[in-house]
């Protein structure tokens, strides 16, 4: 997962840029933000595979961050990295109760932020790659294929246009325009080779006659970006 992209949401500038820095140089995609609102923001606007936040923001400290990351259906996938400069055993478990994947304790060296990040996309990759999305039979070969040409975004609106959700509800859940998801519908239509002003909708719902909770193949595709 070479393209993956990683979000790095720490207030401290120097420490922020040295990290996006470090990132870049593994071949990395990276974005950063200083605060944990902003980092919210950009996570359901860019959808990031890993999440490096750090504890101690001001406002909104990374715990409630994680929380509020967690509660968005399109960031489920997402891996989450604490940082932070404590290293009490408290803190550590709080942490990772919460289902955090990992854990860095500052300082730390740029092989032990890459190999964090490389464990966690190693991961992520064989979730996506096993039993979470069972190819539907019934599927031919070249539909099967524009489903794989979706890109993230695009298959996280056709997972929720599969659980029912109108234009105007995925807007507000994904933090979009209704303008945006009725392009990224048409081009899903287009991409899908679909026709008809329902037969997106009962793509979506022939999608989801899988087993619970494995409707849509973002879970287990990564090939594309947003």
């Amino acid at each position: 997962m070479n393209n993956a992209l990683i979000l790095v949401i720490e207030d401290e500038k120097a420490l922020r840029e040295n990290i996006a820095e470090i990132i870049e140089h593994y071949s990395f995609r990276v974005i950063s933000a200083a605060t944990g609102e902003e980092g919210i923001r950009i996570a359901a606007e860019s959808i990031p595979d890993v999440i490096i936040c750090d504890i101690m923001l001001p406002e909104m400290d990374g715990f409630e961050v994680f929380a509020r990351v967690k509660q968005m259906p399109m960031l489920s996938c997402t891996a989450f990295i604490f940082l932070t400069a404590k290293s009490t055993r408290s803190d550590t478990r709080t942490g990772m109760d919460m289902g955090a994947d990992d854990y860095l304790t500052k300082p730390f060296t740029k092989e032990e932020l890459i190999s964090s990040i490389r464990t966690r996309l190693e991961k992520l990759s064989k979730m996506r790659q096993q039993s979470l999305f069972e190819k539907d039979e019934s599927i031919d070969e070249a539909t099967y294929d524009r489903i794989v040409s979706l890109t993230k975004r695009e298959r996280n609106i056709l997972d929720e246009i599969s659980e029912g959700y109108t234009t105007p509800q995925i807007a507000k859940k994904l933090f979009l325009s209704k303008k945006t998801i009725e392009n990224h519908r048409f081009n899903i239509s287009r991409k899908l080779n679909l026709t008809g002003p329902n037969s997106l909708i009962n793509f979506a719902l022939r999608m989801k006659v899988q087993k619970p909770g494995r409707h849509s193949p973002e879970k287990q595709i990564a090939t594309s970006s947003n």
